[in-house]
């Protein structure tokens, strides 16, 4: 069976494939759309729920962003009363996706060669997620880990490491304990449910 995967960002494609791959196995990636923010994947949400209707399933991931709001407000806005199919799994990661990272407490801390209680326990309460894997990061022992995840001095505090994307992602693919995750990260859990709940429906 076929699933296309619309994901706002690079990291968010990877932890997306990741999560089909493991959890349902027996879809088939076809396409990635997205990959170009948070309101150009909004944007397609009309040609993603097109493909749910009359070719099949979709996949969307997506932040919250904002720590003032929920996943079903999200949903709301997203949606905006229209009939969306039931092929469309909309699911959005808290605070943001490298949220769903942290929440591997062991695994970051083995990745990065830091204690485990550098990591924070409450990964979805944290307000910035990406400028703490940053910030976890700069303290790694790990030299090419550091240049590759921090960003130069001067770059800005809403900069990225030159090789954050592919770091990061090589992690998620090799090292990130999704059973391990789910327990630290509700809205992960949320996510991993319906995808094998789709998964279930959608296959023989």
């Amino acid at each position: 069976m076929l699933i296309t995967l619309g994901a706002e960002d690079e990291l968010s494609e990877i932890v997306g494939r990741r999560l089909i791959s493991e959890h349902a196995p027996g879809l088939q990636i076809i396409d990635t759309i997205g990959l170009q923010g948070n309101r150009q994947l909004r944007q397609q949400l009309r040609r993603l729920n097109q493909i749910a209707i009359y070719r099949h399933p979709v996949l969307v991931l997506t932040d919250l962003d904002r720590p003032q709001s929920c996943p079903p407000e999200l949903l709301r806005e997203w949606t905006q009363s229209r009939a969306i199919s039931p092929n469309l799994l909309l699911r959005v990661a808290v605070l943001e996706i490298e949220s769903w990272l942290l929440a591997d407490r062991q695994g970051v801390a083995g990745w990065l060669s830091l204690a485990v209680n550098q990591v924070p326990s409450d990964p979805e309460s944290i307000l910035d997620p990406k400028r703490t894997l940053i910030e976890l990061a700069g303290r790694s022992r790990n030299r090419a880990l550091r240049e590759a995840i921090v960003p130069r001095r001067g770059a800005g505090t809403h900069h990225t490491g030159p090789g954050y994307n592919e770091s990061v992602g090589e992690y998620a693919i090799n090292l990130w304990n999704t059973e391990v995750a789910r327990s630290n990260a509700p809205s992960l859990d949320r996510a991993i449910m319906r995808i094998g709940e789709l998964a279930s429906t959608m296959l023989p």
